[in-house]
């Protein structure tokens, strides 16, 4: 229990929670793990539990009846999944699988309610999360409507972007950390593989970017619009 402890402490949902409440989390999540391209959980269903991720990646995403998908956001260890469910009693709002394999702490409904109960400060972490996921979703719809499939492929692309080992032949340069296919950088920003790969095309022509052993790298300041 004392390294289940150790995980949820540093989460920002759990910051304001005694020792006590840690603990009465902990003694009520146990650990589960899952192979690459799991399902955690699928838009829909109604939420029993939630999720810590101690270590991996997974993709919260939507799809259509055609099971077409848009990628809502990546996220790593220490970001909590499921917990709006757990609240509103209402079905999950999404679907969540994993990018790699991954570890998780599992806690049940109703020892998260018991927590929020107790702990006013836990609600106004969870409001704040909430408020932040709002933003993002916000801003999503926002670039969805009113920008072209280059604008979004270049924010979504820098916002991948790690720094060059090297710091590249510019201080604008940078680089993916791991292979994104078109389809991935598609299904990110509400776009068709085709018209990301024409996208890609003209910037490796353009010689913005360049792929190196299925990594993408770019070498330039991208332009604003193309």
């Amino acid at each position: 229990m004392s390294n289940a402890i150790e995980v949820l402490r540093p989460v920002e949902l759990f910051q304001h929670l005694s020792e006590e409440q840690l603990a009465l989390l902990a003694e009520h999540s146990r650990e589960v793990q899952f192979r690459k391209n799991a399902i955690l959980m699928t838009e829909g269903d109604m939420g029993e539990s939630m999720y810590v991720i101690q270590s991996g990646m997974v993709k919260v995403f939507v799809s259509d009846e055609d099971g077409k998908e848009l990628v809502l956001y990546e996220q790593g260890a220490g970001a909590v999944i499921g917990d709006i469910a757990l609240l509103d009693d209402e079905p999950r709002s999404a679907s969540v699988s994993t990018l790699d394999k991954t570890t998780a702490l599992m806690i049940g409904k109703s020892s998260f309610i018991q927590c929020i109960t107790q702990s006013p400060e836990m609600s106004l972490g969870i409001i704040r999360s909430l408020t932040q996921r709002l933003r993002q979703a916000t801003e999503g719809s926002r670039s969805l409507a009113l920008d072209n499939v280059y604008r979004r492929l270049a924010d979504k692309l820098q916002e991948l972007g790690v720094e060059k080992p090297d710091n590249g032949k510019s201080q604008n340069a940078f680089q993916l950390e791991k292979k994104y296919s078109h389809q991935d950088l598609g299904n990110m920003i509400g776009a068709s593989r085709e018209m990301v790969g024409k996208v890609m095309a003209e910037l490796v022509k353009g010689e913005y970017v360049e792929l190196q052993d299925g990594i993408i790298h770019v070498h330039k300041k991208l332009p604003r619009n193309w």
